[in-house]
């Protein structure tokens, strides 16, 4: 029994550390790039996948679109672009 609450009190700690690594940015699409899945937000390149299933499509987004971006926060670190999106959002 203490096993199993330790392996679980480990995941548990796992997860939350993991959903700490992860930023979340809002701003408007300024430009898509569908041939290459990537997009621009305040200045920044974004990577999402054609077949992101957590969120929006790129596809199904258009410039001027409003959106929320969830991306790991050691990517943002070391500022290397395009970054990949974990989530993406449009926000009405």
């Amino acid at each position: 029994m203490r096993r199993m609450l330790g392996v679980a009190a480990a995941a548990a700690l796992a997860f939350s550390a993991g959903a700490a690594l992860a930023a979340e940015l809002t701003g408007t699409i300024s430009n898509i790039n569908l041939t290459r899945n990537t997009f621009v937000l305040d200045g920044r390149t974004f990577a999402a996948s054609p077949t992101n299933t957590v969120g929006a499509k790129l596809a199904d987004l258009a410039e001027g679109d409003k959106v929320k971006v969830e991306v790991a926060t050691q990517d943002l670190n070391t500022g290397k672009q395009p970054f990949n999106v974990l989530v993406l959002e449009k926000v009405e």
